[in-house]
C-alpha cells in the first residue's frame, strides 16, 4: 500500500530520528524536536506539519494518532 493511500485525509506523525543538535554562528546548541504532525489539507491529497515536539504521547494524545499512524525513520 502507498503510504499516500494510507495517510489520505488523515493526521500522522513522522518521527525524525534522534536527538539533533544545530549550531548557530555563535556555536550556540539548540535541540531540535523530534516528532512533526501531519494535518491533511482541504481536499486530503496533501499535508502540511501542524506541530512539532518531543513529547510522542502527547503528540498522539492531542491529535488523536493511533501508533499505526507514527511513521518511524528506520537507520
Amino acid at each position: 500500500m502507498k503510504w499516500e493511500e494510507m495517510f489520505f485525509g488523515k493526521c500522522f506523525i513522522s518521527d525524525l530520528g534522534g536527538e539533533q543538535v544545530v549550531e548557530n554562528g555563535d556555536k550556540e546548541e539548540l535541540l531540535l524536536d523530534r516528532y512533526a504532525v501531519w494535518s491533511p489539507m482541504p481536499g486530503g491529497k496533501s499535508h502540511q506539519i501542524v506541530e512539532i515536539g518531543s513529547n510522542l504521547e502527547s503528540l498522539m494524545e492531542k491529535y488523536h494518532i493511533p501508533q499505526d499512524r507514527v511513521c518511524v525513520l528506520v537507520q
